[in-house]
């Protein structure tokens, strides 16, 4: 990207050149209507039934308009809007040439040895302005078929000439968002919109990325820009006007209305037009959290830029939560992916410190975990314990309780804190008759007791345990009934839990 390209004279190029604009010409004088052979307008046709029939023959030969008949001014009106499809017609068929002239361009440009880039930039004006022009008319017609595959092929060999130079790569992006915004406002088809967005999202990516590399700087600060698109996005799909349309909710059955002319109505009675508009906000969710992944990938190896854009990131999709009219749903889908991104920054901040304490990983994500389950269990009334409680509990004790089990050097702290929240668990799942909680930090205590026992295998005496033993199966078989009584209604109490 720092050369410029040469360029030399073609001779070749010429008569390619000169084809594609004989070829703009055609098209353009096919549709050209043939020579009439019926009567001039204001002219009267022969009186009688033969002669009647033979001008309306005649007229068929022709146009098959009849703008010869009637009276005077009926046949004025006729002429005139004859001339004017004949005028339209040929307008069409310059459209279609329009894009042999376009590929014509570049090549006559290179048969005169043009220098670069005139003929990168010519071929990529002449590939956005036809593919504009697709994207702006009505779907369908001659002329989308042959300027569609005609825009493509230009606007992508514009764009790899241009990319030689950081200038030219800048030039043509910025081309391309401009381009690709208006097809996402002003183009007809939902498809097409969509499209031009998402061009528009990646081009402004691209362009993110190159102007900091221009400069001289390094990809984790170019994240940072990425980002700044990826936040843009985020915005431009909280600010489309048909993403706050929430569709009304009558108490009855929905009133059977027909719709206007000229107006799509769905099953429900809703317009149309606010659900493309709901489709674009979606899009451009999903486009602003690829673009914001791409720009932590960005910054690998730099731990402490990657936490600093997961901070930034969290701080957005904390406002994006706090948007009216947004449904529960996703804003319970936009929080998560904020308390994702708040707890990655956590722990590259921690890896960048050289902090190797399990727990001080383990315990964030725990927090966020139990913090969002609370919430959930506030909020449904009819939500499991397991599904509220049962990832957190689980992210706080089981990897604990692994390091203590498995682990080389187990620290008593480790054993004893761990003991402490086990012990805290299965009180409060207790009290509030919460089964995830119970089973959980019983079966840690339990385990955490039977690793003790071994541990004093050696520093007690042996009959120290056979007296224990004794004890406890005389217990037991003196209360055995009792026992298992009380067991049966354990049981029976976890099992009611929720």
């Amino acid at each position: 990207m720092v050369g410029v390209p040469a360029t030399r004279l073609s001779p070749d190029a010429l008569p390619v050149g000169l084809t594609m604009a004989l070829l703009a010409l055609a098209a353009a004088l096919a549709v050209w209507p043939a020579s009439r052979t019926g009567p001039r307008h204001g002219e009267s046709t022969p009186a009688g039934p033969e002669a009647s029939a033979a001008g309306e023959c005649r007229g068929r030969r022709c146009c098959g308009c009849r703008c010869w008949f009637g009276r005077p001014w009926q046949r004025r009106r006729r002429a005139s809007r004859c001339w004017q499809g004949r005028w339209w017609r040929w307008l069409a068929g310059g459209r279609c040439g329009a894009a042999f002239v376009a590929a014509a361009g570049p090549v006559l440009l290179v048969a005169a040895a043009t220098p670069w880039p005139v003929v990168p930039a010519v071929a990529l004006l002449g590939g956005v302005a036809l593919l504009l022009t697709v994207a702006l008319s009505r779907p369908g017609g001659r002329f989308g078929a042959v300027a569609l595959p005609v825009g493509l092929v230009l606007a992508v060999a514009g764009l790899l000439s241009l990319h030689a130079t950081r200038a030219g790569t800048l030039g043509a992006l910025g081309l391309l968002v401009v381009a690709a915004t208006v097809v996402g406002v002003a183009a007809r088809a939902v498809p097409v919109r969509v499209l031009g967005w998402l061009v528009a999202v990646a081009a402004a990516t691209g362009f993110a990325v190159t102007a900091p590399l221009a400069g001289g700087q390094p990809l984790r600060v170019a994240a940072f820009a990425v980002l700044g698109v990826a936040a843009l996005t985020l915005a431009l799909a909280a600010m489309l006007p048909s993403s706050r349309w929430n569709p009304p909710r009558p108490a009855g059955p929905p009133p059977t209305v027909a719709p206007a002319a000229g107006t799509s109505r769905t099953a429900s009675g809703t317009s149309a037009a606010p659900a493309a508009g709901v489709l674009l906000g979606r899009v451009l969710d999903v486009a602003a959290q690829a673009v914001a992944l791409l720009a932590l990938l960005l910054t690998l190896g730099a731990l402490r830029h990657a936490a600093t854009i997961c901070v930034l990131w969290g701080v957005a999709m904390g406002v994006r939560v706090l948007r009216r009219d947004e449904s529960f749903e996703r804003r319970w889908g936009f929080a998560g992916i904020g308390g994702g991104s708040e707890l990655l920054a956590v722990w590259l901040l921690l890896a960048a410190g050289g902090v190797s304490v399990l727990e001080a990983y383990t315990v964030p994500l725990a927090a966020v975990a139990l913090g969002a389950g609370a919430v959930g269990l506030r909020t449904r009334p009819g939500l499991n314990s397991w599904l509220a409680l049962g990832p957190g509990l689980a992210a706080l004790l089981l990897p604990s309780l692994t390091v203590v089990l498995f682990g080389t050097d187990p620290d008593p702290w480790r054993r004893l804190l761990l003991g402490v929240v086990a012990l805290a668990a299965t009180l409060l799942g207790a009290v509030r008759r919460w089964q995830a909680p119970v089973l959980l930090g019983a079966g840690t205590l339990a385990l955490l007791a039977l690793y003790e026992l071994v541990r004093s295998w050696d520093l007690l005496p042996r009959w120290a345990f056979l007296a224990a033993a004794g004890l406890a199966l005389i217990g037991l078989a003196t209360t055995y009934e009792r026992r298992r009584r009380d067991l049966v209604r354990l049981r029976s109490a976890v099992g009611r839990m929720s």
